[in-house]
Order: C-alpha cells, then structure tokens, then sequence
C-alpha cells in the first residue's frame, strides 16, 4: 500500500517547473502521482497526449506509461505486497531478463545479481557480456540456457524482429516451467496482422512503405508488422497461456493511460 500521498511528497516549485519545461502549450498534461519502477511520489510528463503510451514520463526515471503498466503486471505476479519495482525484495528472488539497456526497470534493479539486461548491437558477437550482467542478444538465438529465467521482459522489441515467432520460441525455451513473459507491442486489436515485410525469403521485401520506430540504439528500427488479432493464437500454439491487460481508470495515480500489457505463462 502507498503511506503518503504523492501530492505531499511534490513541491510546489517541482511542479511550476515540469509545466516549464514541457515545449509548447497545446495537448501537454502534467499530472501528480506515485511512480510504480522508482518509488516515488513524482509528477507525469506528457507533451502531447496523443503520444501518452510513450510518454506520460516519470520526473525523476524517465519511465513511461507503457514501461509502468509492465511493473504492474510484474508486482502483481511476483510481489502484490511492493508498491514500487525498486522497493522490491521479493522480485529480486527471480532471474529477470529484461531486453531495455539502462532503462529505468533496469536502473531499478541494478542491485540485483540475478537481474539481467540486453540489447541488440549489430557490431557486437551475440552472447558477449558487455557490462555486469548486460548482454549483447539476438532474439531470435538467445545465448541463455533452457529454463533459466523466472520472468523475461520486452517492450515493443517484437515488431522489429525479423522472424518473431523463432524468437517467441526462444523465450520460451529460457523461461522456466511457469515461468511469464511479460511484454508489450504495437497491436490493432481489431484487425488481424498488419505484415509490413515480407520475410519469407532470404530478402526482406516491403509490402507498405517502411515504418520505422525510434530507439536504441539507433534511433531508427524497421518495424515489420503491427501485430492484430491474430496473435493470441500464435502464441497460444507455441504454448503460452496468454492474456492481455488494459489500463484501468485507478492505474492514473502511477501515470498509466491509454496502455495494454501481454502476459503469456509458460505451460
């Protein structure tokens, strides 16, 4: 349970200054609440609410409104009792895979040695360690051995995997028997796949106009579909026991709007 209100825990001149340094006048929100990833009474930053999944930004982590509906779904799971991912003893019982380099889930559980990160650089072998416990990772061939972790995370990474379902299967293959991948993607959950690429060669062919997604590290990442109705199924088949989480009105107070999480259990 939250103790202190998060309003309290704010200064007023903290919050005169995120309204200043939000660009712009229009569409911009600034709102109090408590952040679920860094554990603190904080103020949410969104400079245009038509961008809030992505935004919405903690103060102090930089979080999102996705990324804080992702550490909802893991305390639910892993800690009901912690109010905050950094605040956590509980969680850091589990190995944690998390595909975010340095972002604020992993800042968060830095002190943890069974916490792990990692990001694909194309200039980098595959499996090479490049930090304490941060990986170089190809999805679609993780380096981990089977039934490794208790929980892997990735955040709209999926639609920029070329061969997706090899890397689903991988997951799973690293996961533990119950183990969750916890995860979120680009989804239209009224219309099946939107296929963007044509993989089924050995070259991509586009089908639409390349749509490209910023992000680490390049900031520019080709997007190979948008996912749609069809996915539950696919999952299902590869043998997850999925659902989907949608932001719920209470989820305003940890800066969570207009999100939806997966969260497929390993059978």
């Amino acid at each position: 349970m939250i103790t202190d209100s998060p309003v309290k825990l704010l200064a007023p001149q903290t919050y005169c200054f995120a309204r200043m340094i939000l660009p712009g006048r229009r569409s911009r929100q600034v709102r109090s609440g408590y952040c679920n990833i860094c554990g603190r009474g904080t103020i949410f930053l969104c400079p245009d609410i038509s961008t809030i999944r992505n935004t919405n930004n903690c103060l102090f982590c930089g979080s999102s409104s996705r990324k804080r509906h992702v550490a909802n779904e893991i305390l639910r799971i892993y800690d009901a009792d912690a109010n905050s991912i950094k605040r956590s003893r509980k969680l850091r019982q589990f190995r944690v895979l998390n595909t975010g380099w340095r972002d604020s889930l992993t800042r968060s559980m830095a002190d943890s040695d069974r916490f792990f990160h990692s990001e694909y650089f194309p200039d980098i072998i595959p499996g090479t360690e490049i930090e304490e416990r941060g990986y170089c990772e190809d999805l679609q061939n993780l380096s981990f051995p089977n039934d490794y972790f208790d929980l892997v995370i990735t955040e709209d990474v999926l639609e920029h995997v070329r061969d997706y379902k090899k890397a689903l299967v991988e997951i799973r293959r690293v996961l533990k028997q119950g183990g969750h991948h916890i995860f979120t993607v680009p989804c239209r959950f009224d219309e099946p796949t939107l296929v963007r690429v044509d993989t089924s060669g050995d070259m991509d062919v586009f089908v639409t106009e390349p749509e490209y997604h910023g992000g680490w590290p390049t900031r520019k990442i080709l997007a190979y579909r948008t996912y749609g109705t069809d996915l539950l199924d696919e999952l299902d088949e590869i043998g997850f026991d999925s659902t989907v989480s949608f932001s719920q009105p209470k989820d305003l107070e940890h800066g969570i709007v207009d999100s939806y999480v997966f969260v497929s259990h390993k059978n």
